[in-house]
Parts: C-alpha cells; sequence; structure tokens
C-alpha cells in the first residue's frame, strides 16, 4: 500500500494509505462450458527468431521449407508471468542505463528540439511537506457542476492513531456534506503529482462514516 503525508484541520499531519478505488466488476466473461475467462500472456518469439533475424538468414526460403526457424519449440507459446518492463537496443540488447530525452515536434511534424527530459517527482508523501487541509470547502453538487473528476483514491489508516486522525476529519466532511480542497507546497495552492511524471491535478478530500 502506498503513502500519503497529510495534515488536518490543525495542521498536524500524518502518513496514511492511499490506494485507488477501483469499482467493483458487474459483469464477468464465461467460455460455453461456463468457466470463467482470464487473459494470459504468451511467448510469441525469442531474441533469435524476431523478423529481424529472420531477415537474415541467406536462404529463408529454403529454410522456412525444410525446418521452422520461425518457431523456437522450447519457448514459443511459453505462459509469461511477473514481467519486468526493460529499455532495449536497436540490436535488442538490454540497456542497463539511459538518459530519457524529450522530443518537441512543429506543427508540420518535423522535429524542433531534443532535451533531456525532466522528471516531476511525486509530492504526496513527502515528509517535509505535506499536503495542507486548505480549509476551502465546497457544497458537494456545487463541486460536481465545477470540476471534473478523473480519479478516485481511497485513504486507509495504518494503526489506531491514524484511524482516528482520518476519522475526525471524515467526520466533519461527512455532516457538512462538502469537499475539502487540498494541495502541496508552502501554502497549499500547488497541485498533487500522484507518481513521477505524472499529471498535475488538484485533490479534494470527501468523508463518509
Amino acid at each position: 500500500m502506498r503513502k500519503i503525508n497529510i495534515t488536518n484541520e490543525k495542521r498536524r499531519d500524518a502518513q496514511v494509505g492511499f490506494e485507488l478505488n477501483r469499482p467493483p466488476k458487474i459483469f464477468h466473461y464465461r467460455t460455453p462450458a461456463g468457466k470463467n475467462v482470464a487473459s494470459k500472456r504468451y511467448l510469441r518469439y525469442s531474441s533469435e527468431t524476431t523478423p529481424e533475424k529472420l531477415l537474415d538468414l541467406p536462404d529463408l526460403e529454403n529454410a522456412l521449407l525444410q525446418k521452422d526457424p520461425e518457431v523456437e519449440m522450447e519457448l514459443a507459446g511459453k505462459e509469461l508471468e511477473d514481467l519486468s518492463r526493460v529499455y532495449t537496443a536497436a540490436d535488442g540488447g538490454i540497456i542497463y542505463s539511459a538518459q530519457l530525452m524529450e522530443k518537441i515536434f512543429a506543427p508540420d511534424g518535423s522535429e524542433k528540439e531534443c532535451r533531456p527530459a525532466v522528471i516531476q517527482f511525486a509530492n504526496i508523501a513527502d515528509e517535509d511537506m505535506p499536503l495542507l487541509w486548505t480549509g476551502k470547502q465546497f457544497p458537494k453538487k456545487q463541486a460536481l457542476r465545477k470540476f471534473v473528476f478523473s480519479r478516485t483514491y481511497q485513504l486507509r489508516h495504518i494503526n489506531g492513531l491514524t484511524f482516528d486522525f482520518l476519522y475526525e476529519m471524515a467526520k466533519k466532511l461527512s455532516e457538512s456534506n462538502t469537499l475539502m480542497l487540498i494541495g502541496s507546497g508552502p501554502k497549499g495552492n500547488a497541485p498533487l503529482v500522484i507518481s513521477n511524471n505524472g499529471t498535475p491535478y488538484r485533490g479534494f478530500l470527501e468523508g463518509r462514516i
């Protein structure tokens, strides 16, 4: 569970749990036999049987007629799980150290500028700069007409003290039927960045008890 550092009305901060609030599935895919359908990943080809490697064969037509160079019998069709993303070079080798670059394109599609990418770090769990309870409250009906809510997260207590901490906040917002604006920075007027290089958003707290 991820952590978020947030303050309450008294400007006392605490780190609490933070996770995406996914709605429950209301339907399931099933086979004609009634079994549940699940998505799986399978290996199609290895680095030795890529289309580029096959095209480099001196006599590809005869190789295809005499054997199956495009299929690696021991690996093709293998179920894949617990995968990790890696960056590869043009020759297929793994890149262990890379610098991300940002390309700027002109309206006609031509490359205008290429520069090192600027990393914008997440700011929701900064121990020295917690997210501030701004005191700006919006009635829920007004907020729904004024703002666009693209994603919801749920705050969770991680011990008895944070339970009381979150309960008091939730009780105040539930009784007033309002949303509380929260923000980052010394004054709480900066947006929230959930993950590194993520899109900045305005954040609101809703309380339910």
